[in-house]
């Protein structure tokens, strides 16, 4: 009822003051245009906003490789830091494809936060050699949604940081194309000299990836398709083989049958006199790119900060800042942008992908940056490392700028830090701010909120000549039901219809914003949030069918044994009674044997088969006249 009254009143003022524009982001989005509207504003200040950042209760991430430099250890430490919301967490770190990992399990109350060393699995995780299927993939589970990134500290040297932050189901698809930066080249004074990397990590067993370089890739050649068979937690890296930027892996297609997840990989990049730096992020499906973007300055020198526009489709046209359309790019097309004002602001023709470069003084970070559309986040948090400089950038729609905490503090981020960004006629205001270690200590964990509005932020760590991390900490999607799955007939699947929607409405009737389904088809969602009304789509299939037969019923005579054949081909047999697990089972007493498979998708089938066991006759003497 309290929604459809905000309705009426938001589509009333809409008649009046032409305050609504309608975009297709999915099947209907709405948004507020760029005129002001006063009413407007006071309506969605009165609803309840409760969308996080990148929250998820699933995370797979595998971690890329960092030139360490011999002794100088320019790759560790490395962590993930995880923090969780307003329920406790049960957090499980597993690597479903090696089963030498001890999986790490840790527990985090309501509101709190953990860092995790991974360091001492350094050699573990780290995903090298390349060309090379490994065992490499971490799967994060997580009892109630957290956030989690994941940090190359770098603090042996302190030299060579990022921080990449990990999507969740929003990292998750089968159709990518890779973005990149075209400015700055891999530094060839390092060793292992360092170079642009993309890491994959398949999610299911029996995962066909398809590869299309734009460049040379260690082991294959540019413009030539080739596939890799990955089992679930199983990864494989491809390498560029030259330092160019140039020659950088931007413009790559990668395609899969079942879910994946990529690392993007930029290490030890140089181009601003006295530095190199690494950069990084965790990559995003072409199915959540955007129209519409904002990019706030962080803290460079010397023409770094820049944004890198891919292009998805054939004549797509840009235009920045209000102004008319400057470019046009096809796909796979990078057009490379500085960012002269504050802030710039990004308007397309269709859909693009956009990178980021920003840091401090000449040390570089990047950060895949989310589209504006019905997206971002009420409350973000992270942690201050080191005692490095600490930044942060923000952006947020006008009316919400005073309404900013940090740790509770409404003084840290104030409202006259914010300006308006070019090309939005006011109606979008970023801010660039940095804070002391008085205001916030090292080892601090940070809680970023606006209880009026949504916003985006990103964190900025730093020095001149210590290196730099930058990762982007608000939401990527307004509404993501994540690639089409595949399960065995007789599992269920949960739907989520995703944090913080005021309504929820499914094709199966539920309001709910999880639902459990279990047969194959097409499921879709209607939400409805911060004057946004998103639709997604996900389709359901079974895995291939198949049959097991432990075979015939068999009889034998006491003493003597059978085997039972359950057939050639499955990926697991177990027999029962008895727990044979291998193809053939050899049985000597009577009764019905179960035999449970499972295939290459982790199916399961059983069928049963009964040994008769017949006595052998008495011995009858025989007397002989």
């Amino acid at each position: 009822m309290f929604w459809t009254i905000i309705r009426t009143l938001y589509l009333a003022v809409d008649n009046t003051y032409g305050c609504i524009n309608s975009i297709g982001r999915f099947k209907n989005v709405l948004k507020m245009n760029q005129k002001p509207c006063f009413l407007i504003i006071i309506v969605f200040m009165l609803l309840s906003i409760v969308a996080k950042s990148q929250t998820d209760n699933r995370f797979w991430f595998v971690a890329p490789e960092v030139s360490k430099n011999g002794a100088q250890r320019f790759d560790e430490p490395i962590y993930f830091r995880i923090s969780n919301y307003n329920n406790p967490s049960t957090i499980n770190i597993s690597m479903p494809a090696n089963a030498a990992f001890t999986p790490i399990i840790i527990n985090i109350p309501a509101n709190g936060a953990a860092t995790v060393d991974m360091s001492p699995f350094l050699e573990t995780i780290e995903n090298k050699p390349a060309n090379t299927i490994l065992d490499k993939g971490i799967l994060i589970t997580a009892s109630n949604p957290v956030t989690v990134y994941y940090e190359v500290a770098s603090t042996y040297c302190n030299c060579n940081p990022e921080i990449y932050t990990l999507k969740g189901k929003n990292a998750l698809g089968t159709q990518f194309l890779l973005p990149g930066q075209t400015y700055f080249n891999n530094s060839g004074s390092y060793n292992p000299m360092p170079y642009n990397a993309f890491d994959i990590v398949a999610t299911e067993n029996a995962t066909t990836v398809t590869i299309l370089p734009s460049n040379n890739i260690l082991g294959h050649a540019a413009g030539t398709p080739f596939n890799i068979l990955l089992d679930k937690g199983q990864t494989w890296s491809g390498l560029a083989t030259s330092q160019l930027a140039a020659n950088h892996l931007h413009g790559t297609v990668i395609t899969s049958d079942k879910p994946i997840a990529i690392t993007l990989n930029d290490d030890l990049l140089h181009g601003i006199t006295g530095c190199a730096d690494l950069t990084g992020d965790q990559m995003i499906p072409e199915a959540l790119a955007g129209n519409e973007y904002i990019a706030v300055q962080g803290f460079l020198t010397n023409g770094g900060e820049r944004i890198f526009v891919l292009g998805l489709t054939d004549n797509t046209g840009l235009s920045f800042d209000g102004g008319a359309t400057t470019a046009s790019i096809n796909r796979k097309q990078v057009y490379n942008y500085l960012i002269t004002n504050a802030s710039t602001h990004l308007s397309t023709t269709q859909p693009v992908l956009v990178m980021q470069t920003t840091g401090f003084g000449c040390e570089l970070g990047s950060a895949i940056i989310p589209p504006i559309g019905c997206t971002g986040s009420s409350s973000v948090t992270f942690t201050r490392t080191t005692a490095q400089q600490l930044g942060l950038i923000i952006f947020t729609r006008l009316g919400d700028q005073a309404s900013f905490t940090l740790n509770g503090n409404p003084s840290l981020i104030p409202s006259t830090a914010f300006q308006a960004v070019p090309g939005t006629a006011g109606q979008w205001l970023a801010a660039r701010i940095t804070f002391s270690l008085a205001q916030i200590p090292m080892g601090t964990t940070c809680i970023v909120s606006n209880n009026s509005g949504l916003f985006h932020m990103g964190v900025i760590i730093g020095d001149y000549g210590g290196g730099c991390s930058y990762g982007f900490f608000s939401g990527f999607s307004s509404l993501y039901l994540g690639p089409d799955q595949q399960i065995c007939e007789g599992d269920s699947i949960r739907l989520d219809g995703g944090e913080g929607f005021n309504t929820y409405l499914w094709n199966t009737g539920a309001i709910t914003r999880y639902i459990w389904v279990n047969s194959p088809g097409s499921y879709y969602v209607d939400v409805t949030d911060n004057f946004c009304s998103l639709s997604d789509t996900i389709a359901l299939a079974y895995y291939p069918s198949y049959s097991v037969s432990a075979g015939p019923d068999a009889s034998i005579c006491e003493g003597q044994t059978h085997t039972f054949d359950g057939g050639s081909g499955y990926s697991s047999y177990l027999w029962m009674p008895g727990a044979g697990n291998s193809q053939f089972f050899t049985v000597n007493t009577a009764g019905i044997y179960t035999l449970k498979v499972s295939d290459s998708n982790g199916c399961f089938r059983t069928d049963t088969a009964e040994l008769m066991v017949h006595p052998v006759p008495p011995d009858h003497l025989i007397r002989h006249n």
